[in-house]
């Protein structure tokens, strides 16, 4: 059950990356004949609590608001039946594990890569029953927590913003449903997770560097060039980057545009989904509502 905790952490981790001088990652939002002020907190699911900690007004404005949103309500991360059910969408069927479907030289570079950044401490032989996308998201966590050895992907910023809002009494619900999320990681082909696999073990070097580079960012709370590393994703591909980022960002943004003129709501999702054409700001923007930097 352990293993599949850590899995877990990584498959909603990894839905954040998902991916000025001024730029900020905390938005207050406002909407003219409404006494409702809402706010959006963007989160790098890969960062230490220091960064929104560092936040002065960040403990008053959740006080102050009435609930409190994330991607996925986190608590059921924590639920052994809950986590139960989500087993189903990790594991491969038995004609399609990770030793059944790539080449002996292919796990022989999985290997020498996962043994890497494992330590040794996790043999990738025990992840074989799994698909795929489950090795790759958790070969990103372990990319990650090289780059930031405190880090405990158990205990993020989403994870802790929803247990002090908790702690304070508010409502916390997720904009979307662990199974959603599950299912748009891990319900396609798995060809196609295996394809996705390979370049990532064909390219760690380069995966590690764009985990420090997006890590940095974040810590600069530069989520202009946050929005430059999507728009890279986009265009290596941009089938993923509509379904992973833009079409959520869309209904995301119906849902707060009807609820946040009735209530103060604090949105605290991964900082990609902010900027851009068709980021979250720019789509609440044009649903008639005012959106400003806290500075």
């Amino acid at each position: 059950m352990k293993k599949i905790r850590t899995i877990l952490a990584s498959a909603a981790l990894t839905l954040g990356l998902a991916f000025g001088a001024q730029a900020q990652i905390l938005y207050k939002v406002e909407k003219d004949g409404s006494d409702k002020v809402s706010y959006l907190l963007g989160t790098h699911h890969f960062a230490p609590l220091s960064v929104v900690d560092s936040i002065e007004q960040l403990p008053a404005i959740l006080a102050g608001v009435d609930r409190l949103y994330g991607e996925i309500d986190m608590s059921q991360m924590t639920d052994p039946i809950a986590m139960a059910a989500m087993q189903q969408n990790l594991v491969a069927p038995a004609d399609s594990t990770l030793d059944k479907i790539l080449t002996a030289p292919q796990l022989d570079s999985l290997r020498t890569v996962w043994n890497e950044y494992s330590g040794g401490m996790m043999p990738v032989e025990g992840f074989y029953p799994f698909k795929p996308s489950v090795i790759a998201a958790q070969l990103a966590v372990m990319m990650s927590q090289k780059v930031l050895p405190e880090l405990n992907p158990l205990e993020g910023i989403d994870m802790t913003m929803q247990n002090r809002a908790r702690e304070l009494g508010k409502p916390v619900g997720g904009l979307e449903s662990m199974a959603f999320q599950m299912d748009m990681l891990y319900n396609r082909p798995i060809s196609e997770q295996a394809e996705g696999l390979m370049k990532t073990i064909s390219d760690a070097e380069g995966e590690e560097k764009r985990a420090i580079e997006l890590s940095k960012a974040y810590l600069a709370h530069d989520i202009d060039r946050i929005l430059d590393m999507m728009l890279v994703m986009e265009n290596d591909d941009a089938q993923a980057a509509e379904k992973m980022i833009y079409s959520r960002n869309d209904r995301w943004v119906a849902q707060l545009a009807e609820e946040m003129p009735e209530e103060s709501i604090m949105v605290v999702v991964g900082a990609g989904h902010l900027p851009g054409e068709r980021g979250v700001i720019a789509g609440l923007r044009k649903a008639g509502f005012k959106v400003t930097a806290v500075r």
